[in-house]
């Protein structure tokens, strides 16, 4: 699985319809449902398959807020929201900015074993995510 840090108990994938955008990897939401698709895309199915618990690298941003932009620290087992682009025809949202913007929908924790946590204002492109 691709940025698979640790697989969570069970870890039984999922398919889900979703838009073709969709890659290996990517951090989405399935309606509120947090999840890290584990292939592309597949256009016979219209959909991919997706796991919803686990470990997972991904991009984080230290902040609070998106308008106006808030920059904060996010401390390891620190709670993430994620927003991004709806697809109303598969209930999925894609092309996630995860932070600390509690206004956002609940999309896991910072796992606790990272021990840099994400600094004020920075992007972190490798941070674990529990999901």
């Amino acid at each position: 699985m691709k940025n698979q840090a640790f697989q969570g108990t069970p870890s039984s994938p999922r398919f889900a319809l979703c838009p073709s955008t969709v890659k290996a990897g990517d951090a989405v939401l399935l309606g509120k449902i947090p999840a890290f698709a584990l292939n592309d895309y597949q256009s016979n199915t219209g959909g991919a398959t997706f796991y919803t618990n686990g470990t997972f690298y991904t991009t984080v941003v230290g902040t609070t807020s998106h308008s106006p932009y808030t920059g904060a620290a996010i401390a390891p087992g620190a709670l993430l929201y994620a927003s991004g682009v709806l697809d109303n025809t598969t209930n999925v949202t894609t092309g996630l900015l995860i932070s600390a913007t509690s206004g956002d929908t609940a999309f896991g924790t910072l796992d606790p074993s990272y021990s840099a946590g994400v600094g004020s204002g920075l992007t972190v492109t490798s941070a674990p995510v529990r999901i």
